[in-house]
């Protein structure tokens, strides 16, 4: 760099007095747009780091980077309790809960499930942000517990009440169900133009709602069946919710696993 440009450069650091001595990298400036903030960060990571942020806890330490685990969300916050998800021993974290998915869905009511949604987002928000997001077991040992990316909605549709996840679904009515994600999706990520109260990712696409070997059947059906019923909900929580993101099915579709469906990338 020549001596001018690099006086200049000088000038315009100092002009924006607070820049370079605030952000250490270029990621770290949130005037920046985010695109070019995730450049940023990629190219700053190794490749270990890049393996390890495929996890559902994208941590990278060396750059400060503290990422969100995925936690559970179908009726409200889920913290501990009988089933141990996070860790024998743990003291369970109270939060609001609601009716199950099912009974949200009769309630026929897309404003009032926002709102149960978005006291379930200010809550998972204020944990992610506070003490209270580290436990300690009957060990002594402290374990982190939050996240801002809920798996939640499970936009499937309960087409036989044998599937044994049918209280997670809004129904079977494929514009019942969207109208009802569509409003959770929002309820969870908030109203602000900028930034989101936490990330609603969308479970499980598509058809997985077969209960005999669900973890390695294929759901197969022709397009049309696709289009208007098995993918409904899911393009209104994208289209109509501003959901980015949701969790593929451990079923196959039509003979290829959703997790390779070319699907994915239409």
């Amino acid at each position: 760099m020549t001596l001018p440009r690099c006086a200049l450069v000088l000038a315009l650091l100092f002009a924006r007095s607070a820049w370079s001595q605030q952000y250490h990298y270029p990621f770290q400036n949130p005037a920046l747009p985010t695109e070019a903030r995730i450049d940023n960060i990629l190219s700053l990571m190794t490749l270990d780091e890049k393996i390890s942020a495929l996890s559902t806890t994208p941590d990278v330490p060396r750059l400060g980077i503290h990422g969100s685990g995925h936690i559970e969300g179908l009726h409200g916050v889920a913290y501990g309790g009988p089933g141990g998800w996070e860790g024998r021993g743990l003291q369970p974290l109270p939060t609001t809960q609601f009716p199950q998915s099912v009974g949200l869905g009769e309630t026929w009511d897309p404003d009032l499930l926002e709102k149960a949604a978005a006291v379930e987002g200010y809550e998972a928000r204020y944990i992610f942000q506070s003490e209270e997001r580290y436990a300690t077991n009957r060990r002594g040992q402290r374990h982190r517990r939050e996240g801002i990316v809920i798996r939640s909605p499970n936009a499937d549709l309960a087409r036989d009440p044998r599937w044994g996840r049918s209280e997670e679904s809004y129904g079977e009515d494929p514009y019942l169900t969207g109208t009802m994600t569509v409003a959770f999706v929002k309820g969870l990520q908030g109203n602000d133009p900028k930034y989101w109260l936490t990330a609603s990712l969308m479970k499980h696409f598509l058809a997985n709602s077969n209960e005999d070997g669900r973890d390695g059947s294929s759901s197969n059906f022709e397009a049309r069946l696709l289009r208007e019923y098995y993918s409904v909900p899911f393009r209104m929580g994208v289209m109509e919710g501003g959901a980015r993101a949701y969790m593929t099915a451990y079923n196959a579709y039509n003979g290829v696993p959703m997790t390779v469906q070319p699907i994915l990338k239409k």
